[in-house]
C-alpha cells in the first residue's frame, strides 16, 4: 500500500500499489478482549504498604484487540463498492502507561515503552512490567475520591504498519568511482552502515557529484535535499546490500565508469512504515472491574498471625502446541510451623491464582518458595517435561513466573492469511547458537506454531529464516533475522515485489534497414497468452533503446513475460512497403531483448 497516498475522503484507507481495488484499513481503536464468560482478560497487579501507599513494581497483563469498527461501514460506502477491504498488517507494537490532563491532549506523566507481542492482524498480547513512573501513574488511577478522584490513565499503543513510499519522477547520474570513494570516507569503516548513516552521507556529498534528470516533461521541481534522501533510499535497493542490520556496497556494482556514468531511477516505490498511536482507557476498566480481585489484585505486606494473600501470575503464553501446561508448586510454613504445599495449574484461560494463608507467629515471613513443572509440546514427539530441581525462595507475596522461573521461552510464530495468496506452505528454519536446528512448517490448515527455547537456547540470540513454497515446490526467502522474543508474524507483504521488473528493448540495425516499422507488444505472463489477448505496444527504432516495466504478482512467480512482433516489411527489390504482419506470442525471461529478425 502507498503510505503517503490515502484515499481523499478516507484518511485511514490506503490502496495497494498495484491493485487499486485492494484497500488496506488502519486500526482506529483498541478494545479489551473478554473470555468466554464475559470477564476481562486483564490483570493489573500492584504492591502496597500497610497504610495503602503504593510501592514500586507490579505487572500489567492484557489481551487487546485492534478494532476496525469502521470496516463494515466502509464496505457500504458507494464510492468503495467493488473494493476488497482488509486490515493493514501490524509489523511492530509497543505500549506504555500515560497519565493525561483534564484536556486529554496533555500528558502529565508517562512510563517507558515496552514491546508488545503481535498476536495477529487484529490482536495484541501484552505483559508490561511496572517501573517507578508506572507506579506513580497507577497511584493516580486508584486514588480515592476525597484525594482528588481517579485521573484519566491510558495504555498507549504505538503501532508500525509496513507499506511503500512512492518515488520521485527523477533519475540520478553520477561518477561511480567518485561516489564510492566519497561514501567510503563518510561511512563507518568498522561496521556496516545504517540507513541513517547512508542518508547523512548522501546529504554530505560534494555539490555537483549527483546530477538530476526528470523523467517527465512536467515533473514538479523537487529540492536537492529531498532528491538526495530519495537517492540514498533507492541506493539501498540497487547499490548496497543488507548485512545484518546495516548495509555495505554491493560487490556486483562495477566501479569502472561507463561513458554515461552510473545512474539509477528514483521513481520506484520503496519499503517504509507508517506509525499509528492508539489509546485504551485503563480508567474505564478500573471503574467497571475495580471489585474484581483477578483484574485489580493488590499485594500487601506480610503480617504475622494474620491472613494475607499470595498472588501467582504466569507471564508466559500457553498454547496446546507450545507451552502446553505449567504447574507451580508453592511451599510455605503454616501457623504450626509445618510445611504446607499448594499446586496451581495455568492454562490458556487462567493467568492468575490467589492463595489466602495465615502467616506464622514468628520469623521474618512465610518462608515462601516454589518450583515449576513445564510441559512443552513437540510435533510428532512425546511432550518434553521441564521441572525445577528444587524449591526456589520467593521474595515477598508476589510470584511472577517468567522464562527464567519456568526454564522455557515460548515464541509464537504465525502466518497471516494474506500469505496463502502467494504460497502453499512456509518452512521456518530456527538455528539456536547452541542446540539443534529445527524446522517448522506452516500451511493454510495449520497457520501458527510455537518455538519453545529451553536451556542455553534462551540465553543467546536465535536466528531464523522463513522459506515460502510455491505450488511447484520452488522456495523463496520471505523473512530472515533474529527471532523476536515477543513473536513472529509472517505476512504476504514480504512476498510482494517492491519494484517492477524492467525489460530493455533494442532493434538491430540490419532489421531496421529491411523494415518500415517494427513494434513489440508485451504482456506480463508466464504462459503463451490466449487468442485475443493484448498488451503494451512499443515502437522500436535503430539506435534507440526502449524500456518496459511489469509487476510480478509474487516473488514466487518467475520473471516472465510474453511478447510478439508487429512489423511492416519492405520489398528488397523496389523498397515498397508490405502489409502489416503480426507474429506469434513468445514467452521470455531475459531483462534485455534484442530484436534481430522477424518470425519466418
Amino acid at each position: 500500500m502507498m503510505l503517503t497516498r490515502p484515499l481523499p475522503d478516507f484518511p485511514d484507507v490506503f490502496p495497494d500499489h498495484r491493485d487499486a481495488h485492494r484497500l488496506y484499513v488502519l486500526p482506529d481503536r483498541v478494545a479489551l478482549a473478554l473470555d468466554a464468560d464475559g470477564l476481562p482478560r486483564f490483570t493489573l497487579l500492584r504492591r502496597t504498604t500497610d497504610d495503602g501507599t503504593a510501592q514500586d513494581g507490579g505487572l500489567l497483563q492484557a489481551f487487546l484487540a485492534l478494532d476496525h469498527a469502521g470496516l463494515d461501514a466502509l464496505a457500504l460506502e458507494p464510492s468503495l463498492a467493488g473494493h476488497a477491504l482488509e486490515p493493514a498488517p501490524v509489523a511492530q507494537a509497543e505500549a506504555r502507561l500515560v497519565l493525561r490532563g483534564v484536556s486529554g491532549d496533555l500528558v502529565q506523566a508517562s512510563g517507558q515503552w515496552q514491546p508488545v507481542a503481535v498476536g495477529s492482524a487484529d490482536a495484541l498480547s501484552l505483559t508490561h512490567h511496572l517501573g517507578p513512573d508506572d507506579t506513580r501513574i497507577v497511584t493516580a488511577l486508584v486514588r480515592e475520591a476525597e484525594a482528588g478522584g481517579p485521573e484519566p490513565v491510558e495504555l498507549e499503543l504505538r503501532l508500525r504498519v509496513p507499506g511503500l513510499r512512492p518515488g520521485l519522477p527523477w533519475v540520478v547520474t553520477t561518477t561511480g568511482t567518485t561516489l564510492h570513494d566519497q561514501l567510503q570516507a563518510l561511512l563507518p569503516a568498522d561496521a556496516p552502515a545504517s540507513a541513517r548513516d547512508l542518508d547523512r552521507a548522501f546529504l554530505s556529498l560534494p555539490a555537483g557529484l549527483l546530477r538530476w534528470q526528470p523523467l517527465l516533461d512536467d515533473a514538479v521541481p523537487a529540492d536537492t535535499e529531498a532528491l538526495a534522501l530519495q537517492a540514498a533510499r533507492s541506493a539501498r535497493q540497487s547499490l548496497f546490500r543488507r548485512v545484518g542490520e546495516g548495509f555495505e556496497w554491493h560487490p556486483g556494482v562495477p566501479l569502472t565508469d561507463a561513458v554515461d556514468g552510473l545512474s539509477w531511477r528514483l521513481d520506484l516505490p520503496l519499503p517504509d512504515t507508517v506509525e499509528r498511536r492508539l489509546g485504551w482507557s485503563v480508567s474505564e476498566a478500573h471503574r467497571q472491574w475495580a471489585g474484581n480481585a483477578l483484574a485489580f489484585p493488590v499485594v500487601t505486606p506480610f503480617r504475622p498471625m494474620q491472613r494475607v494473600t499470595v498472588h501467582v501470575l504466569c507471564a508466559l503464553p500457553l498454547h496446546p502446541r507450545g507451552l502446553a501446561q505449567l504447574d507451580v508448586e508453592l511451599r510455605y510454613r503454616g501457623p504450626s510451623g509445618a510445611w504446607v504445599h499448594h499446586t496451581f495449574r495455568f492454562d490458556a484461560r487462567t493467568g492468575l491464582h490467589a492463595l489466602s494463608v495465615v502467616g506464622p507467629a514468628f520469623g521474618a515471613g512465610l518462608e515462601l518458595s516454589h518450583r515449576t513443572l513445564a510441559v512443552v509440546a513437540r510435533e510428532g514427539q512425546l511432550p518434553l517435561t521441564l521441572s525445577s530441581p528444587d524449591f526456589v525462595p520467593v521474595q515477598g507475596l508476589q510470584l511472577v513466573i517468567g522464562e527464567a522461573e519456568a526454564g522455557v521461552r515460548p515464541v509464537p510464530v504465525a502466518a497471516d492469511p494474506s500469505l496463502w495468496a502467494h504460497a502453499v506452505a512456509v518452512r521456518l528454519v530456527v538455528t539456536p547458537a547452541s542446540g539443534p536446528t529445527r524446522s517448522i512448517e506452516l500451511n493454510p490448515q495449520t497457520p501458527d506454531a510455537w518455538v519453545c527455547l529451553t536451556g542455553d537456547e534462551r540465553l543467546t540470540p536465535v536466528t531464523a529464516q522463513a522459506m515460502a513454497r510455491a505450488g511447484d515446490g520452488a522456495e523463496q526467502p520471505c523473512w530472515s533475522g533474529t527471532l523476536p522474543t515477543e513473536g513472529l508474524r509472517l505476512n504476504g507483504w514480504a512476498l510482494e515485489p517492491t519494484a517492477p521488473e524492467t525489460v530493455d528493448l533494442r532493434l538491430a540495425e540490419p532489421l531496421a534497414g529491411a523494415t518500415a516499422l517494427v513494434a513489440v507488444e508485451l504482456l506480463a505472463s508466464d504462459t503463451v497468452p490466449a487468442d485475443g489477448a493484448s498488451g503494451t505496444l512499443l515502437t522500436l527504432e535503430a539506435g534507440q533503446a526502449r524500456r518496459w516495466s511489469y509487476w510480478r504478482r509474487s516473488l514466487l512467480q518467475p520473471r516472465s513475460y510474453a511478447w510478439r512482433l508487429h512489423w511492416v516489411g519492405r520489398d528488397p527489390a523496389t523498397g515498397a512497403t508490405r502489409p502489416l504482419r503480426v507474429g506469434p506470442w513468445r514467452v521470455d525471461q531475459t531483462p534485455e531483448l534484442l530484436v534481430e529478425q522477424v518470425p519466418t
